[in-house]
């Protein structure tokens, strides 16, 4: 038992001199890794990808009337701020820097901060930043109070972990990092009277506050101090990158902190874990003169923007993987919303959860045998792993420990497994390896909700003649060789493939993931299917076992989308009135001598995209209003 009392006071007292920092690093890291994403509906990105970068001609610096399209739209939907993590330190034509200018010049009138845009930090004497910092000037004197500073700290493993709010500006008061000017911006407050607050005449900036409940508070007074934490023990060395030097438009710039700094970065998940939306459909959309709609995803958003294309260079390895510059910048403004830094519990706590598992161990060796005591101890292991998990998930506490480090692994990386495997087991027989791959990634509402979705239900004709001919053995591979073409059509086309019914499928597009063109996916599976059906009648034909018939209906309309059933036995399934009309124009396909029907409501969602013949309208039985089909010829786009 001494033993352990004594093996508990080392690895505490190896810890706190920091010899077992490295270790404790990769510790987190792994807690980051392994941690489940956090929403953050507050933040939304918006990526000027390779799509965009394609569009722009491969040009660098980016176009400043693109710049200013894409900043209109998006104040224009309601987004409380829009960050640019992009540096404007060069000018480049006058027609495009003064599209610019004249934007920015409008929002600032109207709503002072809502838009604003990186810079660097630049040491003012030496490299090492001893006199303070200076922020490198915009190529314009207009946005000069817009900015915030986005050098990234680089670890000395080349690993984003840290982050500091603010930096000693030279000759007294902080210089603002780009998440704290956004963060404060999108509670009003100017950039002019955060630089007051900044300069020393001010003890806190009011900020929002997220809540371990996940509410957001109101503007909450925080502390300069609190913000500039070991900001002036910071050794900032900028490094002589030629990404720094060449591609001015680019937002983080190459640096490495060489002391440790109390704000580590509280990544929320890996990439991809804030809602995101490519650049160039919004600008397309401006440039079009498209009104964004009152409920639109960058209402009342936090709305970063930046470069992800591939050479902008603008990636770093963080522990939860690579990731682009303005993604870890909004994983920096989540931070600062929920104030979490990494905290280290009083030392006697940590001695005193080492010394209860040794002396624990101990007195179990006395009457247990070892299988016993391993288990127990792996049992003890695992505890202690999961109380540190929820200590640093709820708190930002880190206690130090090594040994459980192995059980809390593989406690929570065996359950994280489990539920996805359970997920696909019960969900992933559905739908497409893709769209199963989004669900685990993103999520979705499985328990039931009323959404727009698009049916497309089947039946053949001939089925009945052909099982009263053909062997039972035949049939049945007939019928597997025809659900296996149609159900891989299906998939390819984002549909889910929610039952057979004999002979007959249904299929839903538009659940349980959203899909802005469930209709046209589902009327191009509904032609597919066709093409799929004529292969295999070739064969059939061909081996003597006769050729079948197909009618498809596709019908659009709210429906219920959800998980039913009994407790021993449940499925995901869609019910409610547009299956039933679905399913009563599919019969119509026999009376009409068709293959394909569509409804009205599809073909005014599909318009000219489609070649129809007008089959008239008519009552379908449980509906009390007529229901005008067509009859689906062709497709007019591939």
């Amino acid at each position: 038992m001494l033993v352990g009392l004594l093996v508990s006071v080392a690895v505490t007292a190896l810890s706190r001199t920091g010899v077992l920092a490295g270790w404790e690093t990769r510790a987190v890291d792994a807690f980051l890794f392994l941690r489940d994403r956090v929403a953050a509906p507050e933040i939304t990105l918006v990526l000027i990808d390779d799509d965009a970068f394609q569009a722009l001609g491969q040009r660098q610096p980016l176009s400043r009337r693109y710049v200013a399209d894409l900043a209109d739209f998006l104040l224009k939907s309601g987004a409380r701020v829009v960050a640019f993590d992009l540096v404007l330190t060069a000018p480049t034509t006058p027609a495009e820097d003064q599209a610019l200018l004249a934007t920015v010049g409008r929002w600032s009138a109207a709503r002072p901060g809502s838009l604003l845009f990186a810079t660097f930090a630049m040491p003012a004497g030496g490299q090492d930043g001893a006199d303070g910092y200076t922020l490198l000037p915009p190529f314009a004197p207009e946005l000069a109070g817009l900015v915030g500073f986005a050098n990234a700290p680089i670890g000395a493993d080349g690993m984003v972990r840290r982050f500091t709010p603010v930096l000693p500006r030279a000759g007294g008061g902080w210089l603002p990092a780009l998440s704290l000017t956004t963060l404060a911006a999108s509670t009003g407050l100017p950039p002019s009277e955060l630089a007051h607050r900044l300069s020393g005449k001010g003890a806190a900036i009011p900020l929002p506050l997220r809540e371990p409940s996940g509410a957001l508070a109101g503007p909450t007074d925080t502390p300069v101090r609190q913000l500039a934490a070991g900001a002036r023990d910071a050794h900032l060395v900028l490094v002589d990158n030629p990404s720094f030097h060449q591609l001015g438009d680019m937002g983080l710039a190459d640096g490495l902190i060489t002391r440790a700094l109390p704000w580590r970065i509280d990544f929320s998940g890996p990439a991809g874990a804030f809602t995101t939306f490519p650049s160039e459909p919004l600008v397309q959309l401006a440039r079009a003169g498209t009104v964004p709609d009152h409920d639109n995803p960058f209402r009342d958003r936090i709305v970063l923007v930046g470069a992800s294309f591939a050479e902008s260079r603008d990636h770093f390895p963080t522990p939860t993987g690579l990731m682009a510059g303005v993604e870890i910048h909004a994983h920096m403004v989540n931070t600062l919303l929920s104030r979490r830094t990494l905290l280290p519990p009083p030392w006697y706590l940590n001695v005193g959860l080492l010394t209860l598992v040794c002396l624990t161990i101990s007195l179990l060796s006395l009457w247990l045998r070892p299988l016993w005591l391993a288990l127990v101890g792996l049992i003890l292991v695992g505890g202690l792993a999961a109380a540190s998990y929820e200590a640093y998930t709820r708190g930002g506490y880190w206690l130090d420990f090594l040994a459980p480090l192995i059980g809390m692994l593989v406690y929570l990386q065996g359950g994280h497994m489990l539920r996805r495997r359970r997920l696909r087991s019960a969900f992933g027989q559905y739908v497409s390896p893709e769209i199963m791959d989004r669900v685990q990634r993103i999520g979705t509402r499985l328990g039931g909700e009323v959404r727009r979705v698009t049916v497309l239900m089947s039946d053949l004709r001939g089925f009945t003649t052909m099982s009263e001919r053909l062997p039972p053995e035949v049939v049945s591979e007939m019928m597997n060789e025809y659900f296996t073409a149609m159900v891989d059509v299906i998939l390819a086309h984002r549909g889910l493939v929610q039952d057979f019914i004999g002979d007959a499928i249904m299929a839903v597009y538009g659940a349980p993931l959203d899909d802005p063109e469930h209709c046209w996916h589902a009327a191009h599976t509904a032609v597919a299917m066709h093409a799929a059906l004529e292969g295999l009648n070739r064969r059939w034909e061909a081996e003597s076992r006769g050729p079948l018939a197909m009618g498809i209906a596709v019908h659009t309309g709210e429906a219920f989308a959800g998980t039913l059933g009994a407790p021993r036995k449940k499925k995901y399934a869609v019910l409610g009135d547009t299956v039933n009309t679905t399913s009563r124009i599919e019969g119509l396909n026999r009376d009409l001598g068709t293959g394909i029907l569509i409804s009205g409501a599809v073909l005014a969602a599909l318009k000219d995209r489609v070649v129809v013949r007008d089959r008239g309208s008519v009552t379908v039985k449980g509906r009390r209003q007529p229901v005008e089909i067509y009859e689906l010829m062709n497709l007019t786009e591939a």
